[in-house]
């Protein structure tokens, strides 16, 4: 006996298309059109990450307006082991009054997680690792060892790292995909789109 074939719905019929439509937007992307359960992913190399982040410096923030840190020329570099990443920084400390400045670096890692509401990859958990100033005194040097560092962690934190496209966000809502699984591999970060659960 033959059953019936089941009557797709309006709504199945939309994420179906949907899924199509992302996979052909998309290249590279390993969805397919069998469910909303299916993830999109793709990577993004390290040297576009790097262009990016990149274009978002220099930045400069003031120590009670005597001081300013400038942060520039960053260099990102991939941590899979702990899901993070590096980026190194090349530092300018200017004074001021004394009209006087330093150079140095700043090496840190942070975190990542999405941002589903702006379609955003952002940074979290940021920590200094090292700090480098030339020539810098003595006393001058303890204060801004012990500042600089937190001045960097806010700086830094919630940043944009990557923005997803426009049509790949509004096709994900369309599935009803309400999160991003991040992960940081030797090549680049991987970004799995998915239902809301996803981890």
């Amino acid at each position: 006996m033959n059953r019936p074939t089941p009557v797709l719905t309006r709504r199945r019929w939309h994420q179906l298309g949907a899924a199509a439509a992302l996979t052909t937007l998309l290249p590279g992307l390993s969805a397919c059109a069998s469910g909303v359960g299916d993830l999109a992913g793709y990577t993004v190399s390290q040297q576009r990450l790097n262009q990016l982040l990149a274009a978002s410096f220099p930045v400069t923030r003031s120590f009670a307006g005597l001081v300013d840190l400038t942060l520039q020329s960053p260099r990102l570099g991939l941590l899979p082991a702990s899901n993070r990443i590096a980026t190194a920084f090349d530092l300018v400390l200017s004074e001021r009054i004394a009209h006087t400045r330093y150079s140095g670096g700043m090496d840190l890692d942070y975190g990542l997680r999405f941002d589903m509401r702006e379609g955003a990859v952002r940074m979290t958990d940021v920590k200094v690792n090292r700090l480098m100033i030339d020539q810098l005194p003595t006393a001058q040097r303890l204060l801004v060892s012990q500042y600089a560092p937190g001045i960097a962690e806010q700086l830094l934190h919630n940043m944009v790292l990557y923005r997803l496209p426009a049509e790949q966000m509004a096709l994900a809502r369309n599935l009803g995909w309400g999160n991003a699984a991040l992960r940081v591999l030797p090549q680049g970060l991987r970004i799995d789109m998915g239902p809301a659960g996803l981890r």
